[in-house]
């Protein structure tokens, strides 16, 4: 059994554990509402972009722009978004083993296959793995301005516009509730395959009764499918993000709330022992006084 000074050693270690993993759940759960705040405010922005890319997609007569055509250079890129920080419990492991599909279907279809990452925990699993990164940001903020999207996205569009991508897929933690997120990839580029995506998660698609011919346009086609593809990705970009920052924040949430409950049961158990040990001392202490004074001189 212990001693007295180890389980009071023991107790205390644990005690502060459970003070640091208290705070971190109220660190990432005061960051978790203030996302979520301006998650819920993009909801009427995604569906305004679903509504025009609709109608992009409607046209009778198919746009001749780079943007609405396959490439086929062989080449595919994967933005992939692990944690920022460590203790969220199997965040990153989920995002990986997704990552990890890719990577093995493009050895499969002999494709090349350029992976894109934040810096951030999951560079550390893709060392561990042999993967290295064609491109580590390392200047994002955790939630990236519009400025550090564009420059993402612009790089992005000028490589598929020079045929030298194929595909750009965005591997996340997709948020839909505080109840529900799951790993996922969206497929940006082409640009048809996201305008699929958005029209999807809209919940209404308007005008039914309006075709794109019906619209006068001011600039040209050509040019309007450019500006509208940099909004487009510029959105779909700084939304994945969003949904991984939120995610990120709840699984944490949730992984030190599990630990600091953990923390406290081992905290009752080693106060209890502590009170044992120390009774069964103070009992002994006692017998041996007895026992003295009942000694003859």
């Amino acid at each position: 059994m212990a001693s007295i000074r180890q389980i009071f050693v023991r107790r205390k270690a644990v005690d502060s554990i459970a003070r640091m993993t208290r705070t971190l759940e109220m660190i990432s759960s005061a960051r978790y509402k203030s996302y979520s705040g301006r998650w819920a405010l993009t909801g009427d922005y995604r569906d305004a972009l679903a509504r025009i890319a609709f109608l992009l997609a409607s046209s009778s007569e198919p746009i001749d722009h780079p943007l609405l055509k396959e490439n086929s250079s062989g080449r595919t890129a994967i933005l992939v978004i692990g944690s920022r920080k460590g203790l969220c419990g199997s965040y990153n492991s989920e995002i990986f083993r997704l990552l990890e599909v890719h990577v093995q279907q493009a050895k499969t279809r002999g494709r090349r296959l350029d992976i894109y990452m934040p810096r951030g925990r999951l560079e550390s699993v893709l060392a561990t793995h042999g993967l290295k990164p064609a491109r580590m940001y390392t200047d994002l903020d955790e939630m990236p301005g519009d400025a550090q999207i564009r420059t993402i996205a612009d790089e992005f569009i000028d490589q598929y516009m020079s045929g030298a991508l194929d595909s750009l897929g965005i591997v996340y933690m997709r948020f839909y509730s505080a109840s529900s997120q799951h790993a996922q990839t969206l497929t940006i580029l082409p640009l048809l395959e996201l305008v699929d995506d958005l029209t999807t998660r809209a919940q209404v698609i308007w005008p039914w009764d309006l075709a794109f011919e019906d619209f006068h346009l001011s600039p040209s086609a050509h040019t309007i499918v450019e500006n509208l593809a940099r909004m487009l990705m510029h959105y779909s970009i700084q939304s994945c993000f969003l949904d991984a920052i939120l995610s990120e924040h709840l699984a944490r949430m949730v992984a030190m709330r599990s630990a600091t409950e953990n923390a406290e049961d081992m905290i009752k158990q080693l106060t209890a022992d502590y009170n044992r040990a120390r009774q069964s001392q103070i009992t002994s202490e006692l017998l041996d006084i007895v026992s003295g004074m009942g000694t003859p001189e």
